[in-house]
């Protein structure tokens, strides 16, 4: 059954000129309920973080963005992110997909993106629905970590309502064991040519050092291929001595112990991330040219101070 609560965040507008790296004007609610796909006989649960206006009626047409989360995590482990997002005027998406070691088909959980992406717009239309106007179709975005990465831009090359896409470290592997093209479709650099919307990728240095068995973003499946493959507009920035396993929440379910970690603090590597996506999405969707380069200021600074490297085109 839905419910709606407040985050617990208490945010007070401050103008619409608020950087991108602290809380937004604006305060969040939340929905979660249990979406259920009869057609293929899958259930995923998702959390949506939407802003409200001080005056919430009529609601209003905001970008959407729908974070998809790395292997055998959840949506619920990046909250974090749909909460600062959302505080800067944009709805986000957090689903939890169906998925285990042994039946992850890449193919069918970018069905399943699209049947969230689906079901968000029918919401909107709903006037019985918490999400009732509150979503623009026209200003569309896909944001992921790892394997959410890959699947934000697997699900895009068949769904041109995707106007901007934003993933942190993605993963371009399938199973290591044995290919399945069927089941792990290669992305870069096969399908990437297809895409023409603007692009960000956020990767972590340390992805490619082998920890156990195999690195967690091997080098030859890692953002950098993705870039190297994409259309311009895209961007590529490295955290340097950063972490596979760095972006999840802190508490959630995460990846250290199998995937390298910097000196870095992951609080860092979660805000300044955000950040850059929050200005991405902003400058993309709302066609911010404030955003945009707030943006370019920020990857200058941090480029300075050698946090990270950057590659444009």
């Amino acid at each position: 059954m839905a419910a709606v609560w407040l985050c617990g965040i208490a945010i007070t507008a401050i103008g619409a000129d608020v950087a991108p790296d602290g809380p937004g004007p604006y305060g969040i609610e939340t929905y979660q309920t249990e979406l259920r796909d009869e057609a293929r006989g899958r259930s995923m649960e998702i959390l949506v973080c939407y802003p409200v206006e001080d005056e919430p009626e009529p609601a209003v047409a905001r970008p959407l963005i729908v974070f998809n989360h790395g292997f055998l995590l959840s949506g619920s482990g990046y909250r974090s992110y749909g909460e600062h997002l959302a505080s800067h005027g944009l709805v986000v998406a957090l689903p939890t997909f169906p998925m285990s070691l042994l039946t992850v088909h890449h193919m069918h959980l970018a069905e399943d993106v699209r049947f969230v992406l689906d079901r968000l717009l029918e919401a909107s239309e709903d006037p019985d629905h918490p999400l009732f106007g509150r979503i623009d179709p026209e200003r569309i975005g896909s944001s992921g970590h790892s394997l959410g990465g890959k699947l934000s831009l697997l699900e895009a090359v068949t769904d041109d309502r995707v106007r901007a896409i934003g993933v942190l470290d993605p993963v371009d592997e399938g199973n290591p064991l044995w290919e399945d093209l069927i089941r792990y479709p290669s992305v870069a650099p096969e399908l990437m040519p297809q895409l023409s919307i603007p692009l960000l990728f956020v990767g972590a240095e340390l992805g490619r050092i082998v920890v156990l068995f195999s690195a967690c973003a091997p080098e030859d499946e890692n953002y950098q291929r993705f870039y190297e493959a994409a259309n311009p507009p895209a961007i590529e920035i490295t955290q340097l001595d950063v972490g596979h396993g760095q972006y999840v929440d802190e508490g959630a379910q995460g990846t250290d112990e199998l995937c390298a970690r910097g000196e870095v603090p992951s609080d860092w590597v979660r805000s300044s991330s955000v950040a850059y996506l929050t200005a991405f999405f902003l400058g993309t969707l709302t066609d911010s040219p404030d955003a945009m380069a707030w943006l370019d200021a920020r990857l200058a600074d941090d480029e300075a101070e050698g946090r990270i490297t950057v590659r444009r085109k």
